[in-house]
């Protein structure tokens, strides 16, 4: 064959996507090495060796360079500047202009007594509580009740991607309203921000009033509840004081009715002394009965009426001892001993009462003027104003975000393309 023909065939073979070439052509310079000689066999076919070289892929480009659009302009464009130029028409053109109207607060303890790092630590307990509840469901109901949150940003003026539905459920809306507010918390200043956004000023404003009361409302629950929960125990000990206390004063009471008597001590003191004057009496008397009839009869007068003297103050000694050692069962009375000494008891046991409800009352007090001091509240320094710029679409740095997001998921995927066939 000629070298000329064997040019032709090569050509033909690259056409069809491969190349075919013999090894001596390929390496012409070889020189061959030197055998031993070995003795002559029969003359046969002599034998090529060929090598194959797939070049579907340098053809693949040549025929994108000799004519055509190749696949990766085509996914530049698809990828890259469409979506660039339909964000960049939205923006411009069909987005609708948002307002933002923020306050600023902080939360902060009534007073200072406390250590500095027990209220720091509730200042941003308590602030975080806030940030967290303005983008609650118990928010956005109470927003929707109050300020007709559904209706703003369900109206028809809005475009169709910002748009909420009228017929969204609770657990949509909650999710709509995380997109239209924006929190933060400064843990240096211990400053909360708090941003509304709305598709009409006045809209923005009245949102933003609205949380903000919310969130007053919200704090000033928690300081009630804390100081309620600080006193309760406080108040449950002294309404069990004051009810033992009013127990053994009535138990007092019945005491003196059913007794008949309004002081048991202090009679039990006149009938011990009545008797010890009726004894002395009836000593005198006995004495001089036993002086007189040593030297007067019997029957004289005189010892006639000591006679009746010493009978009648001795019956009258007999009675005062049966009303100070006898007891009554029929009518329930006790007699003057245990009167006396269950009077005593009771006058111990609220004695005891009495100090330790002055006690808890003290208590009571000093727990209600701790939770006093460690009340909290929202200082409310910056108001919801009225917008007057529309904060939201920023046509040129969103279309410009749009863009780099285009090109770095179109790298990405191509790269990923061009990895997977390269591997094929």
């Amino acid at each position: 064959m000629s070298t000329s023909a064997k040019l032709d065939t090569g050509k033909n073979k690259q056409g069809e996507g491969s190349l075919v070439l013999r090894l001596d052509e390929v390496r012409p310079n070889r020189i061959p090495a030197k055998r031993q000689t070995a003795p002559e066999l029969p003359s046969a076919r002599p034998r090529k060796t060929v090598v194959t070289y797939k070049t579907e892929k340098i053809t693949g480009f040549v025929k994108a360079a000799s004519g055509g659009i190749s696949g990766t302009a085509i996914s530049f464009f698809l990828m890259v500047v469409l979506p660039t130029v339909i964000g960049a028409m939205y923006f411009a053109f069909v987005a609708s202009p948002q307002y933002v109207s923020e306050f600023r607060f902080s939360v902060r303890p009534s007073s200072t007594n406390g250590s500095m790092a027990a209220e720091a630590a509730l200042i941003m307990s308590n602030s975080y509580i806030v940030s967290d509840y303005a983008i609650s469901r118990d928010a956005v109901e109470a927003l929707d009740k109050m300020v007709g949150l559904r209706q703003i940003y369900s109206n028809e003026n809005i475009d169709a991607l910002s748009r909420m539905s009228p017929d969204a459920s609770i657990e949509k809306m909650v999710t709509y309203w995380k997109r239209r507010v924006s929190t933060s918390y400064d843990l240096t200043t211990g400053i909360n921000i708090i941003e509304v956004s709305a598709f009409r000023p006045e809209d923005a404003q009245r949102i933003a009033a609205g949380l903000k009361t919310l969130s007053e409302k919200l704090i000033n629950e928690i300081s009630e509840k804390a100081r309620q929960t600080q006193m309760s125990v406080s108040k449950t000990e002294l309404d069990r004081a004051a009810e033992r206390l009013r127990d053994l004063r009535r138990e007092q009471t019945a005491l003196r009715i059913d007794q008949g008597t309004i002081d048991a001590r202090k009679e039990a003191d006149a009938k011990l002394q009545i008797t010890s004057k009726l004894r002395s009496e009836q000593a005198a008397l006995k004495s001089e009965y036993a002086s007189l009839s040593s030297y007067m009869d019997s029957k004289s007068p005189k010892l006639s009426v000591l006679r009746s003297q010493i009978k009648a103050n001795d019956d009258q000694l007999k009675q005062m001892q049966s009303q100070i050692t006898t007891s009554d069962d029929k009518n329930g009375a006790l007699d003057g001993a245990s009167l006396v000494t269950r009077y005593d008891e009771l006058e111990t046991d609220i004695d005891i009462a009495t100090k330790y409800y002055q006690s808890m009352l003290t208590n009571f007090e000093n727990a209600r003027m701790q939770a006093s001091n460690s009340q909290i509240y929202l200082a409310t320094y910056v108001q919801p104003g009225l917008p007057q710029i529309a904060s939201y679409p920023r046509v040129v740095f969103d279309t410009i975000l749009v863009l780099l997001s285009a090109i770095g998921i179109w790298v990405v995927l191509t790269l990923v393309y061009y990895s997977i066939r390269d591997h094929a």
